[in-house]
């Protein structure tokens, strides 16, 4: 096994989609457990799509990811001269020929292959005068590959014995009109060129899989070992696309979510530990993973499944760490300078670790911003639920038990805050939300006490001053 060369051939035509990524982890998990080596192909032969700023996304969504590449990139539009080789060396062996149908034609040769229940015949036999005739009046010529009679049959490494009977494979075109190489010859003579001896992709790549080992046969070249994996399908079952959100990397790069949890959720689609585990940072997962714990049956993407796994690994990760990526926010909107920041950034990193056991994505620290600013703005549902008539004689309290502490800190801050709901005769909750609501303008968020000590003692009073002046002396809510 540690002789085995896979590789990884995105096409720059588009975003770097999940399945694309999923197929660029696995290569990468099996050679970083077996051994061998991991090279990266471009293959950037349609001219017309093909982008720079379309590679540039996959290749920073690979790098974001963590994947690792041996090598050099091949870029498959610098070998069209080692592809028209080959298509000439199979002309010249009697594998393919020249045909000349026009698209009339080829309407015609399906629509009588259908009648009849068999696949299109094409004509491979052309006389010397027939291509002459053609020739002049000027009519495209392809060349097609000529399927041989019986069937094929190749071990996969995920899915078992797989035979295709050849009548099910029409003669297909391996060379266009204008000279350029059609998919399937292309990835074989670059397979071949590149000493690629194991190839691991979707199952979406079946029926290529056939033809490629129909050419390499032909071409006389050892056939690499296949492996298909499952598909990634949608929550209606058909295989994912953009009407069921985001499908790209780039676009959970954006959102918020961490490469090491989006490495961990591709992994668990199409294989299994085995142990029922799902948390898994990226070096435990090369360390279990296994090609017998590759799964057939196709997976469906789980958005939810992946934010939970987003919200494990953020609680898994330093705060050192989250603080950096907060505060690139927090200095983008404005809220802090990088210069303020240093000076308080033992209190902004307390921030940080109260904010962790509720982050969903890391943007999720752009509702914070309470720990900057006075709130201009009060949830009015939080109000409505909290905001009652006595709401304004209890917070006025608290104001006077919590201005003489000489430590504001969670202890004492709450020690006060409940000895105060003592002798009033109260829940200490019936203190706690309109605080809150006070302070943060929001119903919900981090323990109170904990926050109140990462504010300071001048902030907290100040909000709850200014509360009780916004909304204290408004129709209260009659209490139930």
């Amino acid at each position: 096994m540690s002789e085995a060369t896979l590789r990884f051939a995105p096409s720059p035509t588009g975003g770097f989609h999940l399945g694309n990524a999923r197929a660029a982890l696995f290569n990468y998990l099996y050679v970083k457990r077996y051994g061998g080596k991991l090279v990266l192909r471009v293959e950037d032969t349609d001219y017309d799509r093909s982008s720079d700023s379309s590679l540039e996304t996959i290749l920073n969504g690979l790098a974001w990811l963590g994947i690792a590449f041996d090598g050099e990139p091949v870029y498959q539009s610098k070998q069209v001269e080692r592809h028209r080789e080959a298509v000439q060396r199979l002309l010249d062996s009697g594998h393919a020929y020249y045909a000349y149908e026009t698209p009339e034609e080829l309407q015609a040769l399906r629509d009588n292959a259908k009648q009849t229940n068999q696949r299109v015949q094409y004509d491979r036999d052309l006389s010397e005068e027939k291509r002459e005739a053609f020739e002049k009046e000027g009519r495209d010529r392809v060349v097609r590959f000529k399927i041989p009679e019986g069937e094929t049959v190749w071990q996969d490494t995920i899915r078992g014995v797989q035979r295709w009977n050849n009548k099910e494979i029409e003669d297909f075109v391996i060379q266009r009109s204008d000279g350029s190489p059609v998919y399937n010859l292309a990835v074989v003579v670059d397979d071949h060129d590149m000493e690629v001896t194991l190839v691991f992709r979707s199952a979406d790549h079946l029926s290529n899989t056939p033809k490629q080992i129909l050419l390499f046969s032909a071409l006389g070249w050892s056939v690499p070992t296949f492996g298909h994996s499952t598909l990634i399908l949608g929550s209606d079952g058909k295989k994912l696309s953009k009407r069921h959100g985001a499908t790209t990397v780039t676009e959970y790069q954006e959102r918020g979510f961490l490469p090491e949890a989006v490495f961990n959720y591709l992994a668990l689609l199409g294989w299994a530990p085995g142990d029922g585990r799902e948390v898994f940072q990226p070096e435990e997962l090369i360390s279990a993973f296994s090609v017998e714990g590759l799964l057939k049956k196709d997976a469906e993407f789980d958005e939810q499944k992946l934010l939970w796994l987003n919200g494990e690994h953020l609680r898994a990760t330093g705060v050192d760490a989250l603080y950096e990526q907060a505060l690139e926010m927090w200095i983008s909107e404005g809220w802090v300078t990088a210069e303020e920041a240093s000076a308080r950034e033992a209190v902004l990193k307390d921030a940080v670790a109260l904010m962790q056991p509720r982050l969903e994505t890391t943007k999720d620290f752009l509702e914070f911003e309470y720990i900057f600013n006075d709130p201009e703005h009060y949830d009015p549902k939080a109000k409505k639920k909290h905001w009652k008539q006595d709401s304004p004689d209890r917070l006025a309290a608290l104001i006077s038990r919590l201005e003489p502490l000489d430590a504001f800190d969670e202890v004492s801050v709450e020690g006060a805050t409940r000895t105060l709901s003592g002798e009033l005769g109260i829940s200490t909750g019936k203190l706690i939300h309109p605080t809150r609501l006070a302070i943060s303008g929001v119903g919900h968020g981090p323990g109170l006490f904990e926050l109140m000590e990462v504010l300071g003692k001048e902030a907290c009073i100040r909000r709850m001053r200014t509360g009780l002046d916004r909304f204290g002396c408004e129709a209260p809510v009659p209490t139930g």
